[in-house]
């Protein structure tokens, strides 16, 4: 879609166009679901992620100024979709002090012979408050303390929650420790 078209489409949207709302779904529908992805457990929820942040999208396009890239403004809504839709999880999880890790061998080499699909698969097996800071550092680049205030949690929960969320994704992908069961 050229940038030409997809201002008319925008125009068209904030008119409340049906038609052009279907365009603008239709298009972006990979894009947002590949966004959604990244935060979510399972693909029913990925779809419940979906459909809430083209219903933010479609109500808030009067807040879309032209000035801006429009999928610069498109994903930071969706990925503050989800991250509301996340909030109630983050406030639940228990977090504890950071212990020193084992000192456990960990082979980047292993990394080669993973592909983005299994990686994905492995960051949506992590618990919510985990994946979702894991992808707000990681994916997004957000810091520390950007992170504690868009979650309004405090900045040691968000060190702790991606500490965990690198140890429990290097025990899942270390073939050391596949024999090994991580409860925690």
């Amino acid at each position: 879609m050229t940038e030409k078209e997809l201002k008319l489409i925008v125009e068209a949207c904030r008119r409340n166009e049906r038609h052009a709302q279907n365009v603008l779904y239709n298009k972006l529908y990979g894009f947002a679901h590949s966004i959604c992805r990244r935060y979510a457990h399972n693909e029913s929820e990925i779809v419940d992620l979906v459909q809430d942040g083209f219903f933010k999208v479609f109500m808030k396009m009067d807040y879309y100024s032209d000035e801006l890239s429009f999928y610069a403004w498109f994903k930071k809504v969706f990925i503050n979709t989800c991250i509301d839709h996340h909030r109630q999880y983050l406030r639940e999880v228990p977090t504890e002090e950071l212990t020193p890790a084992a000192d456990k061998p960990f082979n980047g080499d292993v990394l080669i012979h993973i592909d983005a699909d299994h990686l994905l698969y492995l960051v949506q097996s992590l618990p919510a408050a985990y994946r979702t800071v894991f992808n707000l550092y990681a994916i997004e680049g957000y810091g520390y303390q950007e992170i504690a205030d868009i979650l309004h949690v405090s900045i040691g929960t968000v060190k702790s929650n991606i500490f965990k969320a690198r140890e429990r994704l290097k025990l899942a992908i270390n073939p050391i420790n596949t024999s090994h069961n991580y409860e925690r």
